[in-house]
């Protein structure tokens, strides 16, 4: 079987913004001091947080009740609005936030290395319209049952 959830963002700077270096910036400028524990704690990454939340949203509204058991290999189509981010930046942000967010919403049990067998990724420029298409393909590998 084959799903596919396409990601659209109103904000013309998506898919980039889920690019690995913005992940990993906002991580480390979240680190601040509490004065109340003294040590240095993390606040949550607003930059993934956001992502998940516009991922969960379509997965709900465009993979009602599906629930995957067996192994998956994901082939994302990547509109980016500009050239500004290398590809593997792109895919390595959008594949992390994609996978959490299935497994955020009980889609997929795990996104280990036993549940998500391969990811394929294809890149285009779309100024007008940048977004994320996703296949999701369920893999039978001799009728074994992963959840």
């Amino acid at each position: 079987m084959i799903y596919r959830v396409v990601i659209r963002n109103t904000k013309k700077t998506f898919p980039s913004s889920f690019a690995l270096n913005e992940l990993l910036t906002a991580e480390r400028n979240t680190k601040h001091y509490d004065y109340r524990i003294k040590k240095f704690i993390y606040k949550p990454n607003k930059v993934k947080k956001d992502g998940e939340e516009i991922c969960q949203k379509c997965i709900r509204n465009q993979l009602k009740g599906v629930k995957i058991t067996k192994p998956i290999r994901c082939t994302y189509f990547i509109y980016v609005p500009n050239k500004e981010h290398d590809r593997s930046n792109v895919y390595a942000g959008v594949e992390k936030i994609f996978l959490d967010s299935l497994q955020n919403e009980k889609v997929i049990h795990s996104d280990g290395h036993n549940y998500v067998l391969d990811s394929i990724f294809y890149t285009e420029v779309d100024r007008l319209n940048p977004r994320v298409e996703i296949e999701i393909e369920e893999i039978d590998l001799d009728g074994e049952n992963y959840v």
